[in-house]
């Protein structure tokens, strides 16, 4: 219990609390202090309506009926907390009643005049003057002083005690600065508890409606989510990759201990004993290929790994690899064609994209027959003002089935597993080249052509930069 409340006050919110309702305090005492060095005990106002409908009345009446002064001292109106105050003007000298409310509100008149009739409320009273008439033949200027509650809501707050104008204003700053903290530190505890929870396992948890709030809070929220949501991925691919390397990893080492098996079995006869040699050499070539590709795929699947722009001719990078791949394609008679070439530079990772080209074009020459070609044209995009190229690597090859295209960029997928086989593929290069094009802020696409073969589409931003 001890350790709680320990913890309590030594929270954020509760510091950013305390620290702002001392400001506030500290603002109200000074304010406090200024204001009773210059307050004072009345507020001047507009003309009471009805207070001076009274005073009109009165001096209708004593006009009408000559009434002395004694019998308008004696005037109560239709409430006993209602007197007149008589101020004569050549003497200055006032006549009242012996109320001792209307005693307290003559010394105020006496050091104040008023041109104009003119309301003067007082934190119990208020008085309404002055009225200027002729009372027993001299000139004299009338008050209608009332005792009583005013619905003013200054007079209301200057009746109240000194101890409750002083909490008032503490526990409105303290209410104050308690949903100030509360606002400042809730998405810091939403983020602290989708941490929390990430870090017990709970990839999905997010912080909710962080895109709502326009400060750097908001901002901060927002980042913790794309952070989260980054690890989330690579750890994800990281669990699929491991999944799939150790399935993929069970055929080729079956059939290297078997090809050892072999060897073994046949130490006696050397011609049958090298031939399983020369599949172990194999299995192990492909196991070797396998591996450099599933840590290129887990290289390029990890989102916190940042590529090495440097600008990129793309027209002499696609010239260089398509030179390259042509001795492969040579094996199989078959032509690598460029089309619409044209010289262009973009921002990008020359090493990542020669990998995603090498790979799909590789891709298309072992799925080619012989003596075809492998076709690959550059077209220029503008499309809402933004800039793209696109390359398309189109094959003379039997295409693949309409369902199985989403799957193609899939780690270790294979249309046909005995054609890879024989191919010597992995079933990476397209994933690869995929994650690749990904890191640039591309696309890459596979279609059917309406020919015999299949055309992969690489779409790259010019002038966007990449991630």
């Amino acid at each position: 219990m001890l350790n709680k409340i320990r913890q309590s006050f030594s929270s954020l919110g509760f510091k950013i609390f305390l620290w702002f309702w001392l400001f506030a305090l500290s603002s109200i005492v000074a304010t406090r202090f200024i204001s009773a060095q210059l307050a004072q005990n009345s507020i001047v106002l507009p003309a009471h309506h009805g207070d001076q409908q009274k005073l009109n009345r009165i001096a209708n009446r004593i006009e009408r009926k000559n009434i002395s002064a004694d019998e308008l001292l004696q005037y109560r109106g239709k409430s006993p907390n209602e007197a007149i105050i008589i101020r004569n003007i050549d003497s200055g000298q006032f006549t009242t009643a012996s109320s001792h409310f209307v005693k307290d509100l003559v010394s105020y008149l006496e050091k104040n005049r008023f041109s104009a009739i003119t309301s003067i409320q007082f934190p119990k009273s208020r008085i309404t003057g002055p009225k200027n008439i002729t009372l027993d033949n001299e000139p004299v200027e009338l008050y209608l002083a009332v005792k009583g509650k005013s619905r003013h809501f200054n007079s209301f707050i200057m009746q109240l005690p000194n101890w409750l104008k002083l909490a008032i204003p503490i526990a409105v700053s303290a209410l104050l600065a308690w949903l100030l903290a509360r606002t400042l530190i809730k998405p810091i505890l939403a983020i602290r508890r989708a941490a929390t929870d990430i870090g017990n396992g709970m990839l999905d948890a997010r912080i909710e409606h962080a895109n709502k709030r326009k400060d750097e809070l908001g901002s901060l929220a927002t980042s913790f989510n794309t952070m989260a949501d980054k690890l989330s991925l690579n750890l994800t691919a990281n669990q699929r990759l491991l999944a799939d390397v150790s399935h993929e990893l069970r055929s080729p080492m079956t059939r290297l201990q078997l090809a050892v098996g072999l060897a073994q079995q046949a130490i006696n006869k050397p011609e049958l004993q090298k031939k399983h040699l020369a599949r172990c050499e194999l299995e192990v070539s492909r196991l070797n290929e396998m591996i450099s590709d599933v840590l290129s795929l887990s290289r390029l699947e990890n989102t916190f790994q940042k590529i090495n722009l440097q600008t990129v001719h793309l027209d002499e990078l696609l010239a260089d690899i398509c030179q390259d791949c042509q001795y492969l394609a040579d094996e199989k008679h078959i032509l690598i064609t460029m089309k619409h070439f044209f010289a262009l530079k973009l921002p990008g990772d020359q090493n990542l994209l020669s990998s995603a080209f090498s790979n799909v074009i590789i891709n298309a020459i072992k799925y080619s027959p012989k003596h075809s070609e492998v076709v690959i044209s550059m077209h220029r995009l503008i499309h809402n003002q933004q800039d793209s190229i696109k390359i398309i690597i189109s094959d003379s090859g039997d295409g693949v089935p309409q369902s199985t295209i989403e799957k193609l960029f899939q780690p270790f997928y294979r249309v046909d597993e005995a054609r890879d086989r024989d191919s010597g593929g992995t079933g990476l290069g397209l994933a690869i080249a995929q994650q690749a094009v990904l890191a640039h802020n591309g696309e890459i696409s596979a279609q059917n052509k309406d020919s015999a073969g299949l055309s992969v589409t690489i779409t790259l931003p010019i002038s966007t930069t990449a991630t």
